[in-house]
């Protein structure tokens, strides 16, 4: 291998050139983004049911397809919502699912299946497979004098800009549709003696869309046009109504026309405090770069914004601007640790071989971009983590190699003997050092769901960089280390050496209390466990405080729209409150992903405060809370900030089954109490609902018989007059506008009115209600909660920084110790307890591999279970610094956390195989134990304390960042690599010199 390495020197170099420029072109090309693509696991479904109640929504639509969605194999839970006169069904995948759209053809096929048993009556199905989708720009559009010409204005944006290239699709969100209403006149009706089945003939067989054909004059085709249809609004008012004498009269005279928005009222949208349409646009992600995608569509919203006037088109949420940020702040952090790494690295090795160790930086950098965008990837903030968090691991191999051949040339080696000994000698031990840490780093790789698919760029970037730099380490490296380094003089002088003699000698003269020392280390380690907090994934560092506004079930959007003006009305007093978003009816577009998707209702809303800074938010978030438990008690809110990881509902969720909704109910309230009383817990809520009253109709068939009516006509009747049926549409727009009749009221028909309401029978004449029907008021549930296709209900809780998970829930467990559950009832966990549990079974569930891939790479270096123990003590022997730094800094131990110490074992592992490396070598050239041990510290400490300094410098600015993701992970590093340092070199050698004699013998030729 030297041999052809030195003949191949030209090449290796350009080689080594052409991927340097490569990796420079594809830094300059790739597609950029703030956080990974998830897969499309998640998916919604919407069915309606007009005027059906809840348990009627239940019954007859969410139970019959929660049966064939199970029956679905990717699907792995279902949680379905029965609302009046609507189904909701929120279904995600299994975590195993990458390829998502055969899954979702199956679950559309399940779909259809379960609608053969649907009523006749039930309305559209819908299945938004692509609920994930986050929009990269959110516009919107303001300034006119109603939402339906802003709904043109926003119209017409949308197809302005759906030519940019990177778009996937623009949606409008806050929009209207329009309607015409037709409002019947009871009075007028009965005083003509018309029935609104006349009215609804009379407008179809008058709104007809048919062909005239066309006539041949002069050789040339002209299309006939028969007025078949409605022109406009006045023609409508003017449709002649046929009289039972013969005679005729305009629709005016029984009805009052005009156009507006579709009633009930759709979602609504504010921007500071002004009403507007959203165009949300959605990017192509994985091949988009969004820094340049901002810039085209700011292009071309200048251009086209005189076009537009006097509407304005402002900016919500821009996306683009944040991936600019955060990776210029993650890339300046990326400099800041090159330039430590190489300062310690001069100082520790001088000007010559440090020049020589930091050369690798760049090429490692740039070689491994350019391999990592020839794979697909995207550059986002994980992807240049996992290379910070890989710069002060990478130049290990190099550093060893440097020294090595210092070394070698200090006693007087000639340059290539000393490379070809450098290279044979290390070759194996540093390709094994660094196949355990591509064996640590495994799992990562491997694990399914989505704290792994988050996470992923990390071990695809170490990996990748290690990788990189081991063969550069062993090639590259070492002829310039032979073509550049010169013998040193005056070595004694050198403190790192004075250093290892000194640890050398501890271990020869002292390795029995070096091992207790050690032992003890840990226990107190362990120890410090209980004092740290448990936390999935950290929020977010975004300045954005988040209310959720609850009313109760039943509650109308109107009654909603109102109680969040009047909390934006009094957030706009305070001076930190800079800009307030208002979404009403729903919760608005998801500009984060992880913000919580809900679906459309209309007692839910949503406000967004921008402050001043992240530490603003913690003000706001207390003010909040405080004003609405003082001032506005009916309403229901949880405050907080954007989180980081996978979504969820809320950091404490606890789902409660029993089939008895009385129990359930009785279960759900102690555990609301008792989350309560936990400390720590803010925002507790539950979704019991209190129920709605209902108007029954209790309709005498017999009298109505009489009449010539039935329950149907009565319900057909009743939804005529306050819904409305859509009797005709008009055709005169780019979308066809539904043409509504129904009574002058609507929805706001009085209840004293609603006995004296006409029913029609088929002959025309006009009943009265009361003449065939009695109402009786009753309660019945607003809404039903079904996961898997069983009852249950839900009790989520936030919680005040500085508390974590575990911790509440430890305290709910004693309390219900204390006092427990009704018989029967069943708890689910939801919120991090579970994503962290997902996660980490995740993990355990690749861990068999990466644990065989280490065992493969130690087994196959050195050939000794014995050696392979001692070595695998490292591990252990990290936690010294893990839990005590993570202490400390105050960081919480979470996801991010794990990867550090996946990452720091991996590091520790390399230098004991390092240090035993040395050792055997001694003990075949005929050295004892003890001795050949204080020579392999003698000979490791530089670089392994070089491997520390670089490694803990590169991850300083991570730790020391504002970002709240990564800190955790850096002090988790940082830590246990101090204290593991120091042990490795103490006690990991202590060990051998009690269990190790001897060289691994060979194999005994023994006779047959």
């Amino acid at each position: 291998m030297t041999r052809r390495l030195l003949n191949c020197q030209r090449l290796l170099g350009m080689v080594v050139t052409m991927l340097c420029l490569l990796g420079i072109a594809a830094y300059s090309t790739m597609p950029r983004q703030e956080d990974p693509s998830f897969p499309y696991r998640a998916g919604m479904i919407n069915v309606n049911y007009p005027g059906a109640s809840a348990d009627a929504v239940e019954r007859l639509v969410l139970r019959p397809l929660v049966d064939e969605l199970r029956q679905v194999e990717e699907v792995e839970f279902t949680q379905g919502t029965a609302r009046t006169g609507v189904a909701l069904v929120k279904l995600r995948l299994n975590d195993t699912i990458y390829e998502t759209d055969p899954a979702w053809d199956r679950v559309r096929l399940a779909m259809e299946r379960a609608r053969k048993d649907f009523p006749d009556d039930v309305g559209q199905m819908a299945l938004d497979d692509r609920l994930i989708d986050i929009p990269a720009i959110v516009l919107a559009v303001s300034g006119g004098p109603s939402v339906t010409s802003l709904t043109d204005v926003a119209e017409r944006l949308k197809q302005n800009l759906s030519d940019i290239n990177g778009v996937s699709r623009i949606d409008l969100e806050g929009d209207a549709d329009e309607q015409i209403t037709l409002a019947l006149d009871d009075a007028a009706l009965y005083r003509l003696g018309i029935s609104p089945a006349r009215v609804m003939d009379t407008l179809a067989r008058r709104n007809q869309t048919i062909p005239g054909g066309f006539v041949v004059v002069n050789g040339r085709r002209l299309s006939v046009l028969p007025n078949s249809e409605f022109a406009d609004i006045d023609a409508i008012r003017a449709t002649p109504i046929e009289l039972p004498d013969g005679s005729q009269v305009p629709l005016a005279a029984a009805a009052d026309v005009w156009r507006g928005p579709v009633e009930p009222r759709q979602p609504e949208t504010w921007f500071d405090g002004e009403r507007v349409v959203l165009v949300s646009i959605i990017m192509e992600e994985g091949t988009t770069d969004a820094i340049r995608f901002g810039q085209r569509v700011r292009e071309r919203v200048n251009e086209i914004r005189t076009e537009f006037e006097p509407y304005e088109i402002r900016e919500m949420f821009f996306q683009p601007d944040k991936v600019g940020d955060r990776l210029d702040n993650l890339a300046w952090s990326l400099v800041l640790s090159v330039l430590i790494i190489v300062a310690v690295v001069f100082t520790g090795m001088g000007i010559r071989m440090g020049l020589l160790v930091a050369s690798i930086l760049p090429m490692v950098a740039l070689i491994s971009v350019g391999l990592y965008d020839l794979g697909g990837g995207v550059l986002h903030q994980i992807a240049v983590i996992g290379m910070v968090i890989s710069l002060g691991i990478l130049i290990d191999n190099a550093i060893v190699i440097v020294e090595n051949i210092q070394g070698l040339l200090d006693e007087g080696m000639r340059r290539l003997d000393a490379l070809r000994k450098a290279v044979a000698e290390l070759a194996g031990p540093l390709g094994a050092s660094t196949g355990t840490t591509l064996a640590a780093f495994a799992p990562l790789l491997l694990s399914k769901g989505g704290a792994a698919d988050f996470t992923r760029g990390v071990p695809v970037m170490i990996m990748l960089t290690l990788s990189v730099s081991y063969l550069l380490a062993i090639s590259a490296v070492p002829l310039l280390a032979a073509r550049f380094l010169k013998p040193r003089r005056n070595l004694g002088k050198d403190r790192l050496s004075g250093l290892a003699r000194f640890l050398g000698d501890l271990v020869f003269r002292f390795p029995g209390r070096l091992i207790a020392a050690g032992s003890l280390l840990v226990a107190l380690s362990v120890a410090m466990t209980p004092f740290m907090a448990q936390q999935f994934f950290p929020n977010a560092d975004r300045p954005r405080v988040i209310v959720e506004l609850y009313m109760p079930e039943g509650t109308d959007q109107a009654r909603t729209a109102q109680a969040a003006a009047d909390l934006e009305q009094m957030i706009r007093t305070r001076p930190d409150a800079l800009e307030i978003h208002r979404f009403v009816g729903f919760t608005g577009p998801s500009f984060y992903y992880n913000l919580q998707r809900a679906p459309q209702a209309p007692n839910r809303a949503r406000l967004v405060i921008r402050t001043p800074t992240l530490a603003d938010t913690t003000e706001m978030i207390h003010w909040v809370r405080a004003h609405v438990s003082e001032a506005m008690p009916e309403l229901d809110v949880t405050v907080g900030i954007l989180g980081q990881g996978p979504p969820r509902a809320a950091p404490v969720e606890v789902r409660v089954y029993h089939a008895n909704d009385e129990t359930r109910t009785e279960a759900v309230e102690q555990i609301f109490g008792v989350l309560r009383g936990i400390e720590g817990t803010v925002d507790v809520r539950h979704d019991l609902d209190i129920g709605v009253p209902s108007i029954a109709i209790n309709v005498d068939d017999a009298t109505a018989a009489r009449y010539g009516l039935t329950r149907a006509d009565v319900a057909q009747s009743l939804y005529g007059q306050s819904f409305g049926v859509v009797a005709e549409r008009y055709r005169q727009e780019e979308d066809p506008i539904p043409l509504v009749l129904r009574s002058r009221e609507g929805t706001s028909l009085p209840l004293s009115r609603l006995l004296s309401v006409n029913i029609y029978n088929n002959q025309g004449d006009a009943i009265p209600l009361s003449a065939v029907a009695s109402v009786e008021t009753s309660w019945e549930p607003a809404v039903r909660y079904l996961r898997d296709g069983v009852r249950m209900n839900t009790v989520t809780a936030n919680l005040l920084p500085g508390y974590g998970f575990s911790k509440a829930l430890d305290g709910m467990y004693r309390a219900l110790e204390a006092n427990p559950l009704p018989a029967g009832t069943r708890i689910e966990m939801g919120g991090d307890a579970e994503g962290s549990g997902d996660a980490n079974g995740a993990l355990l569930t690749a861990a068999p591999i990466g644990v065989l891939l280490l065992l493969f790479f130690l087994l196959l270096q050195f050939n000794s279970f014995r050696r392979v123990g001692i070595i695998l003590l490292t591990v252990p022997l990290a936690t010294v610094g893990i839990f005590p730094g993570l202490v400390l800094s105050n960081s919480p131990f979470g996801f991010q956390s794990l990867l550090g110490v996946i990452a720091l074992v991996g590091i520790v592992v390399n230098n004991a195989i390092v240090l035993l490396d040395v050792m055997d070598r001694r003990l075949e050239a005929g050295a004892g134990i003890r001795d050949a041990v204080r020579q392999a510290v003698e000979k490791r400490t530089r670089p392994i304390l070089l491997t520390t300094a670089t490694t803990v410098a590169g991850l300083l600015p991570l730790a020391f960042s504002s970002s709240t993701l990564w800190p955790p992970m850096a002090w988790a590093i940082i830590s246990g690599l101090l204290a593991s340092t120091v042990l490795t070199l103490l006690v990991i050698p202590a060990v051998c010199t009690q269990l190790i004699k001897t060289p691994v013998p060979e194999p005994e030729n023994a006779p047959a």
